[in-house]
């Protein structure tokens, strides 16, 4: 009778013998926040445990979602997955809950199999919402350089009743886009764009490139092909004047770098964004910008002294070949409102780049800077439009000059009126090399007499 006892306990033990045996048991136990997260020592090990879990329940009974799963354009595939309250769990112990989640190739079926590693992934928020919550799901798959197709197991470890295992699962199948791909896509487009933008200046500014080449040989220097020179950024971004634009300048560059986030996130997510308020305003700025100070953009001198000086031979009657300093100074000046607008122009930039690749939707910057770009902008629009004193004194130089002159071939035999007319010559050398540098010619200044023209370039 006692034998019989004993093996009648023992038969009865051994239910809970197993189930404590189970390699899960406790995975719930632990508190949010010092589980193993991805990526870390064990995380591997978690992730087989959570597998085969799910691998001894079979059956999923969390309700994801399935149509408001999507990818962003995180650098790590990260997943935007809407998971509704289970039919029968209370909603304090709902938000109780906390998740956790595995990823593993698709190709292997619904269920997480026997032969291959699954990936612990991190999930935002850890706790619930009642009703439907809005969770990431961050996980880093093998880099494919095509898109691959996922199947994404989220686990729900509900308090109530108290237990050492998991509550529920849910699974979707996802497809991932290749970050490497994205990030080509990106640059390529923008690329693509500017590469047109180049071919475009190519053919409207080709005299200006041949004589630039021809002046280079006749140095003694070497030419690069003119495609290559029109790829230089301040060639597309001259003015009628052949002078390198700061407005111009900062168009391209926000043009070119919202084509290029833009095209990595459509790449990443496979849809379109939309943009944020700050991308529009930055756009807006810089545009508005380029338009005022076209309005507003002159060349340093009347056109009576530009005239007299190109007829004369002092300047160059050749096109002007666009500087990267014009972008920073005009008329013998450096203009501290350019330097100030192009620094906090490509601050904004970089930024955008940086984190609104990620989020282009939300991307925003400071309202300060925002403002600062925009009085920036302002003042270097002003300035435009105000005549500077180097321009101002150039003026007033050439046409003292031209009256010397006219004093001159109206009385030759004037000796005072000759040496007036050589003592302003003398003087206007230091304000020409300033403002036109390389298109004033000292030598036809110095031989400069009352009523002389140059003869005409040749063809």
């Amino acid at each position: 009778m006692r034998i019989a006892l004993i093996c009648l306990l023992a038969l009865l033990s051994l239910p809970a013998a197993a189930q404590r045996s189970q390699p899960w048991e406790g995975i719930c136990q632990s508190p949010q926040g010092t589980a193993t997260a991805p990526g870390q020592a064990g995380s591997g090990r978690t992730a087989a445990l959570w597998a085969e879990w799910i691998r001894f329940r079979g059956l999923g009974t969390l309700r994801i979602e399935r149509d408001l799963t999507q990818q962003t354009s995180n650098a790590r595939a990260t997943l935007k997955i809407n998971l509704r309250q289970p039919e029968g769990v209370d909603e304090k112990d709902w938000r109780a809950t906390f998740f956790a989640a595995i990823a593993y190739p698709a190709a292997s079926g619904l269920l997480p199999p026997q032969d291959a590693a699954p990936i612990l992934a991190m999930v935002h928020p850890p706790t619930p919402e009642a009703g439907i919550t809005p969770l990431r799901v961050e996980f880093t798959p093998p880099e494919t350089w095509w898109r691959s197709t996922w199947q994404v197991a989220v686990i729900a470890c509900i308090p109530n009743p108290p237990s050492p295992e998991p509550s529920a699962f849910g699974i979707t199948e996802v497809t991932v886009s290749s970050y490497y791909l994205s990030v080509v896509i990106g640059i390529g487009a923008a690329a693509l764009l500017y590469l047109v933008i180049a071919f475009t200046a190519l053919r409207v500014h080709g005299q200006q490139l041949e004589t630039q080449a021809v002046r280079q040989r006749g140095e003694g220097r070497r030419a690069s092909p003119a495609f290559w020179r029109a790829l230089n950024p301040v060639v597309i971004c001259q003015d009628a004047f052949g002078a390198a634009s700061l407005s111009r300048f900062q168009v391209l560059l926000f043009t070119l770098t919202v084509v290029g986030v833009y095209a990595y996130v459509f790449a990443r997510t496979g849809y379109l964004s939309a943009l944020s308020s700050t991308v529009l305003m930055l756009l807006g700025i810089t545009l508005a910008g380029s338009t005022l100070a076209g309005i507003a953009e002159g060349q340093p001198l009347s056109t009576a002294n530009r005239v007299w000086l190109m007829a004369t031979g002092i300047l160059d009657t050749r096109q002007r070949t666009p500087r990267w300093e014009d972008l920073l100074g005009a008329e013998g000046e450096v203009d501290v409102t350019r330097v100030q607008a192009l620094a906090f122009s490509v601050f904004a930039a970089v930024a955008l780049v940086v984190n609104g690749a990620t989020d282009l939707e939300n991307f925003a910057i400071p309202d300060q800077l925002n403002t600062l770009i925009g009085i920036s902008q302002a003042v270097y629009v002003a300035g435009k439009a105000l005549p500077r004193e180097a321009a101002k004194r150039l003026n007033d130089e050439v046409r003292a000059l031209r009256d010397a002159e006219q004093a001159v071939l109206r009385n030759p035999g004037d000796e005072p009126g000759r040496l007036e007319f050589d003592r302003l010559r003398a003087a206007l050398y230091g304000s020409l090399a300033d403002v036109f540098g390389e298109r004033f010619k000292p030598e036809r200044l110095r031989t400069l007499q009352p009523g002389m023209i140059a003869p005409p370039p040749p063809a």
